[in-house]
């Protein structure tokens, strides 16, 4: 599959745990926050919109804003449950707007990034808490109480080697909060990977049950499925009883990833897009609850809780 210009890769199933996966480029990212009109270009944004919060020492409009999304929603609610003196890692934590949270709720935590553009930004906007992967005061300061990351899991060459190794970096009884990208998301026939998040920024989707497979022995693990709106769901379903199929995309810049990349249009792309203005303009609801639920891409939520 090639989403980008020169990352034509090859796209492999897994038949023993079921994920999807693809080659792993370490460069890619510093090379989307380098890039003015990328899709990453929303994480300067959202620190920005959430530093004015900071800076006005504003928690629960900053806690209100993060939690319009359900991923970043999800961290803070669990983040919630622990007492004031636990201490946190972040990993994946991108120019801090998530971070920020809990260096305004006083928490003691680090946020742990692969690009150095990504957290010279965030120790600008929120102080001194931020260091770069690898480095040697990772785990020189663990045990921690709380490890968790949100929207990277995906993004890693190796999500098992990964995973124990923050397993192995808390307290026992500490647990480790992610969400992963979800295969199951995948809405139509043939469709090789998601067109909102394709590689090389996204480079292992995993099947519901993955993680209590493969962690069931070493960590007490519950996941738990989030589903599209009843609207999405409704039009998901209606393009899979018509027969719609996914097309492979055209190949665009990497700096142009803040677009969607997509096939050459055909006559059935203007009728989905009228239909689709349609149903929204309408509001069918009664035909929405009709769906059934279609699981939402990102939304495959993980908890594990070190035996």
């Amino acid at each position: 599959m090639e989403f980008f210009i020169n990352y034509a890769w090859p796209i492999y199933d897994c038949d023993n745990c079921g994920c999807r996966l693809t080659l792993h480029d370490t460069s890619a990212y510093d090379l989307l926050y380098a890039e003015a009109a990328s899709c990453y270009r929303r994480y300067p944004e959202l620190a920005g919109s959430m530093k004015a919060h900071f800076d006005r020492k504003d928690l629960k409009g900053l806690k209100a804003a993060l939690s319009k999304s359900a991923k970043y929603r999800f961290i803070i609610e669990q983040v919630a449950c622990e007492p004031a003196p636990a201490r946190l890692l972040e990993i994946g934590c991108s120019c801090g707007h998530l971070t920020s949270c809990f260096i305004l709720e006083g928490r003691s935590i680090t946020g742990v990034d692969v690009s150095p553009r990504a957290l010279g930004a965030a120790e600008q906007a929120f102080g001194r808490h931020f260091v770069l992967a690898g480095d040697a005061s990772i785990k020189a300061e663990a045990p921690y109480d709380v490890i968790y990351h949100v929207g990277t899991i995906g993004c890693v060459a190796a999500p098992i080697a990964m995973t124990k190794e923050l397993l192995g970096m808390l307290k026992p009884g500490g647990r480790l909060l992610f969400n992963a990208p979800n295969r199951d998301g995948c809405s139509v026939p043939d469709q090789l990977w998601f067109d909102s998040a394709p590689p090389p920024d996204v480079v292992t989707m995993f099947r519901p049950g993955f993680w209590q497979q493969n962690f069931g022995d070493v960590a007490v693990v519950k996941e738990q499925v989030a589903y599209e709106s009843l609207q999405k769901s409704f039009l998901i379903g209606a393009r899979k009883l018509t027969g719609w199929r996914w097309r492979k995309p055209l190949p665009i810049s990497l700096g142009e990833s803040e677009r969607m990349s997509s096939p050459p249009p055909v006559y059935s792309d203007a009728l989905w897009r009228n239909f689709d203005r349609l149903a929204r303009r309408v509001g069918w609801d009664g035909l929405y609850r009709l769906a059934p639920p279609h699981p939402a891409e990102f939304g495959l939520f993980v908890q594990m809780q070190k035996r």
